[in-house]
């Protein structure tokens, strides 16, 4: 019963999968050069007439400056074709294929933001051109206008419905926009076209984890996994998908296959420690969070997770081990300090050599957690804690002051109530113990049962 709280301290959860974030950046349309970059099918060029003995220069036309771009472009001198089309666009502004092809050039020079009103402009020229409003959403997208982009994918996506790598890049840009809902339709449209696509099934498995939808996220990364059995970041993030669902087994088995392939990732070790320890894999557990401190000793949640696992095995020395060098450090790292706080408690319960040292670590004990309650002066489990401590070294009143925090922070703190009467009992006011009794009983019968023998 005067078990700190009943917990061995904090174990920190590993960031989120990479769902969590903003997708990756798509590099646009992978084409080599723009649609229209040949003439057209039976288009001739026409054969200026030439009057006997005159030699005639030939007329410049829109139609002349375009093929001259046209043939810039598909030698992929792009700057060689901005002005000509620039030119045959001053002739006729409602040349479309002229506007596409100033938009394509623009955009394959880097240029997205002057790229965009040139194809915007192509779109509504010609309202059946699909590959206008792609290039368009490509260029929204590196210039990070995600709605707009997204609406430009949208009416590609109509002109082609079977095009997966544009269905892709809508929901790429949904997801940028914040949209989850139709970034999963999306991803789903592209999937049902290119279901062994792993990089397709992969966004598809990002929007459904950010939409929380963990069950089948764990399944399109599972389909990745099978298809493309070397993709780490899937492995990690169907052990992130299983983690979020407590499948504990599963996901400690999927971070394990992403740390062979991510040798040396201590992110993804310190997952596996944490997947391991939700599983009470003790040794398992601390092997991998082991690993993740050497890897990144400045990193302080491995650390802190690893003394939750030697708390919680009946190793509180290896916990203040650990964790001594880290408080003194970085003596404003909590998490740290109550778990450090934890192991000091645990020790002088189940490991004190003799009274003296029982009393010399649950002063450290209670030192430790004072640190933590100055700092975190809102954290019912630290005032319970300290309290625990105090009145393991005879300081009721202290004690008691500590637990009665916790109550006020915690009102239904089965834990708390439970050690703020045993504190009054023993301070000799039974009064005030019976009292916290009876608040016990409300809110846990079977701990205020096992109480009453105490404080009667």
């Amino acid at each position: 019963d005067g078990d700190l709280s009943g917990s061995a301290g904090v174990f920190v959860e590993p960031s989120k999968a990479r769902a969590a974030s903003a997708p990756r950046e798509r590099g646009g349309p992978q084409r080599a050069a723009p649609r229209r970059a040949r003439p057209k099918a039976g288009a001739a060029a026409p054969t200026p007439s030439k009057p006997s003995g005159r030699t005639t220069t030939p007329a410049v036309t829109p139609e002349s400056l375009n093929a001259r771009a046209e043939a810039a472009l598909d030698a992929g001198r792009f700057a060689d074709a901005v002005e000509p089309l620039r030119q045959a666009l001053r002739l006729r502004a409602d040349y479309a294929d002229a506007q596409y092809n100033l938009g394509f050039a623009l955009y394959s020079l880097g240029r997205a933001e002057e790229a965009v009103e040139p194809l915007r402009r192509a779109s509504a020229l010609d309202a059946q051109d699909a590959d206008a409003p792609v290039y368009l959403g490509a260029a929204y997208a590196k210039l990070g206008r995600h709605a707009e982009a997204a609406a430009a994918y949208e009416q590609a996506a109509r002109l082609s419905p079977r095009n997966a790598e544009v269905l892709t890049a809508l929901g790429v840009e949904h997801q940028a926009a914040g949209d989850r809902e139709r970034a999963v339709a999306a991803f789903r449209r592209a999937v049902a076209l290119a279901p062994d696509d792993a990089e397709t099934q992969f966004d598809l498995g990002e929007a459904l984890y950010a939409s929380g939808k963990y069950a089948e996220a764990a399944e399109a990364f599972a389909h990745v996994t099978r298809v493309a059995q070397m993709h780490a970041d899937a492995h990690e993030n169907l052990g992130d998908s299983y983690r979020a669902l407590g499948r504990w087994p599963e996901a400690a088995a999927a971070y394990r296959d992403a740390a062979r392939l991510k040798a040396g990732d201590a992110g993804v070790l310190q997952k596996l420690g944490y997947a391991l320890g939700r599983d009470r894999k003790w040794p398992e557990a601390a092997d991998a969070l082991k690993k993740a401190v050497a890897l990144r000793p400045a990193e302080t949640d491995a650390a802190v997770n690893l003394a939750w696992v030697y708390n919680n095995s009946g190793q509180p020395r290896l916990a203040i081990e650990t964790l001594k060098p880290l408080v003194a450090a970085r003596p404003d790292v909590v998490p740290a300090l109550f778990n450090l706080g934890t192991a000091y408690g645990r020790l002088a319960q189940k490991g004190a050599k003799n009274d003296a040292e029982r009393r010399e670590l649950f002063g450290e004990a209670a030192a430790t957690l004072q640190q933590v309650v100055r700092l975190r002066a809102d954290w019912p489990e630290a005032h319970n804690n300290l309290g625990v401590a105090l009145g393991n070294l005879g300081r009721f009143k202290e004690a008691i002051a500590a637990h009665a925090e916790a109550v006020r922070l915690k009102p239904d703190y089965a834990g708390a109530l439970f050690n703020l009467a045993y504190a009054y009992k023993k301070s000799g006011d039974k009064k005030k113990a019976l009292e916290t009794h009876r608040r016990l009983q409300a809110v846990n019968p079977g701990m205020a049962e096992r109480l009453y023998s105490e404080i009667k």
